[in-house]
């Protein structure tokens, strides 16, 4: 299941111990700083392959909604983050889509907010969002190819299958 595979391996929400002797839960402190955020490029490769061998990756992934509902079945989730692109990859993406001026700041989850760049030269492509998401899933792809920075937001994405 999709939202198993990506939430499971971004470690999830901050995680909670009991506190010494009182029973009342408290914040891990060592989670906090990272809130759910991770840098791991596996899986962001296996969702968006199309982005090529790129050098490093921001991003994090939610639940959407209730995630303590008593209902079994899938749940909805949210994935967003900042790939730094390679000097090949920025190339032939740049190449092999048709791109178009997008004005303003892509929408992305809050924690992910502080890591996209300000004042980019924020890009777009139908072709290449299509061609990620083959219209199966909702998302939005910004690309700075100056600066070689792609921003993904998604919305149940699914992995690619390898051949």
């Amino acid at each position: 299941m999709a939202v198993c595979g990506l939430l499971t391996s971004c470690g999830g929400e901050l995680q909670q111990a009991e506190s010494a002797g009182t029973g009342a839960p408290r914040v891990d402190a060592a989670r906090k700083s990272d809130q759910g955020i991770r840098r791991d490029k596996k899986l962001v490769r296996e969702y968006f392959p199309e982005l090529g061998d790129f050098e490093a990756v921001v991003w994090k992934g939610e639940i959407l909604g209730d995630a303590r509902s008593v209902v079994p079945g899938p749940s909805d989730f949210q994935v967003s983050g900042v790939v730094h692109l390679g000097d090949g990859d920025a190339a032939r993406l740049r190449r092999d889509y048709a791109w178009k001026s997008e004005p303003g700041t892509p929408v992305v989850l809050s924690d992910i907010r502080p890591e996209v760049p300000k004042g980019a030269d924020w890009q777009t492509s139908e072709d290449f969002t299509l061609n990620i998401t083959d219209d199966h899933y909702a998302a939005t792809f910004y690309a700075d190819f100056d600066r070689k920075i792609v921003v993904f937001d998604a919305r149940n994405p699914e992995r690619h299958k390898t051949p």
